[in-house]
């Protein structure tokens, strides 16, 4: 069903932002007159850059061929990582007032390193997230992490990040996590007037654009949808859950558009993961950072034993009401790799029909991807197999 003018029009500029997202923030940069400091995906608390008066401004990779990065890194190392490598080596991101890498995974570590023996920036820092939260220590520990990264803001932008500033900055990603979440609910509501694409994208350009005009944008949105009848109707669709960290290439949630599934629930780092959760607002904004990074829910690359992985990711698709889950899972991605059998294991015991989507950035086939997923599709709707899980 076809969109009103002002859902069409802010759903269009929403793309046009992220058909060229380098573009967008260097246009930022100039009118602004602001500093800019990357981040990579996941987990870097945007609140501390945007209280040191700079913009985030998240690197999502993008589609280039490889004819640089892989001097430096693996051919057989994460396509995502290796492709915001060929960004930097290609001076593409020389804009850049810094950079914050968070250490998440093997290449990550080594990532920092090399890249700033490449293309260094005035400001590049790794962020060093402990690993076994369940540990006393571990919170008090991130606090330091948290406190020597607002030092390194601070020096690089000479603006004290004081506790006034820093309570606004997370008052205002809070609002954006909640419009999006708003946003997300009506997807689910109502598939057709907001799809995958559309309500996906919300969020990713939520990485790149400044959150002050993101917000105006969202609540633009939300009026203009608010005043438009709902389809009324998710007949024929099927509800999914994903799991993974990006979901790329982006032309996966088209085919899952143009076969009528509905996503209503995901762990993505460009999905849930990135809205999931607010910092609360009173006491020590520094602890209050910290406390929402240790409370995220589980990924790959970070879990605990009061949040399993295993046990989220069953309870996400039986609370969303998902017939099945698709791992949508980055080539070569080590973290995803090592838990996937679990994950499977699990969702097999509990019933939930699983399929294994394995992708990478940059140029790829798709006809395969959209074959299997049409044929997951069918299973979903004509049975799960046996076993709970689809054996496509």
């Amino acid at each position: 069903m076809p969109v009103n003018g002002d859902v069409g029009r802010i759903l269009q500029l929403i793309e046009k932002t992220l058909e060229d997202p380098i573009g967008y923030i260097r246009r930022q940069k100039s009118e602004r007159r602001v500093k800019i400091v990357g981040w990579l995906l996941t987990d870097v608390p945007e609140e501390l850059i945007h209280a040191a008066g700079a913009l985030p401004f998240g690197i999502t990779g993008g589609s280039e061929s490889f004819s640089q990065a892989d001097a430096h890194l693996q051919s057989w190392a994460c396509s995502l990582a290796r492709s915001c490598l060929e960004l930097g080596l290609q001076g593409k991101l020389s804009f850049l007032d810094g950079l914050i890498i968070p250490h998440t995974c093997d290449t990550t570590r080594n990532l920092g390193g090399i890249w700033k023996h490449a293309r260094p920036l005035p400001l590049m820092e790794s962020y060093l997230i402990p690993r076994q939260v369940d540990r006393p220590s571990a919170k008090s520990y991130l606090t330091g992490e948290l406190g020597r990264l607002k030092a390194k803001l601070e020096q690089c932008t000479r603006t004290g990040i004081t506790v006034k500033r820093l309570h606004d900055s997370i008052a205002l990603y809070n609002r954006n996590r909640t419009l999006i979440r708003k946003l997300f609910r009506r997807h689910v509501d109502d598939p057709e007037t907001l799809n995958n694409r559309a309500v996906y994208n919300i969020i990713k350009s939520s990485m790149i654009m400044p959150k002050e005009d993101h917000n105006n944008l969202l609540r633009e949105l939300d009026a203009a949808l608010g005043i438009y009848k709902k389809a009324g109707t998710t007949k024929g669709y099927i509800k999914i859950a994903l799991s993974g960290k990006v979901w790329e290439p982006r032309e996966i949630m088209n085919m899952l558009d143009g076969i009528k599934a509905v996503v209503v629930a995901d762990d993505l780092a460009t999905g849930h993961r990135y809205i999931n959760g607010d910092v609360r607002e009173s006491g020590d904004p520094i602890e209050a950072l910290a406390h929402r990074q240790i409370t995220r829910m589980p990924f790959a690359c970070y879990g605990s034993a009061q949040f399993e992985r295993r046990r989220f990711l069953t309870d996400m698709v039986r609370e969303s009401g998902a017939a099945g889950l698709v791992f949508i899972h980055l080539k070569f991605c080590e973290p995803e790799n090592f838990d996937y059998p679990d994950m499977k294991s699990a969702c097999q015991s509990t019933g939930i029909p699983t399929i294994k989507i394995e992708t990478e950035m940059g140029n790829m086939s798709l006809g395969q991807i959209e074959t299997r997923l049409q044929a997951f599709l069918e299973v979903l709707r004509g049975g799960a197999d046996n076993d709970g899980t689809a054996s496509l």
